[in-house]
């Protein structure tokens, strides 16, 4: 699962995004998001740079392409998910990343 989840914050497709979403402007503030599902949990922390890391040691770049937030993993795997305008710290929502149902939540 961690690689599943790995994968699916692993991809975006540019570096010097504009924050069109108010929910990543908290995300590249400090806070981290976590990311669950039935086989266990991580975070990412995002930079304003367009990079990310995770607690699985995992990195990339992010960008934002209309309500979705896109990742390219530095390894290649690349994907989207959800991410809700206007969500701060302790708020969550459901999403699926390949197929797997997930949590995303603000920490």
């Amino acid at each position: 699962m961690k690689k599943l989840l790995a994968a699916a914050f692993g991809a975006a497709f540019a570096l010097g995004t504009a924050f069109a979403n108010s929910t990543m402007d908290v995300l590249t503030g400090g806070a981290e998001l976590e990311i669950s599902g039935a086989e266990g949990s991580y975070t990412a922390s995002f930079d304003a740079d367009g990079t990310y890391t995770t607690s699985i040691v995992t990195e990339g770049t992010w960008e934002l392409d209309g309500d979705e937030l896109c990742f390219e993993r530095s390894t290649g795997e690349t994907g989207c998910s959800e991410l809700p305008e206007g969500m701060g710290v302790g708020d969550s929502w459901d999403g699926e990343v390949q197929g797997q149902s997930v949590t995303f939540t603000i920490v």
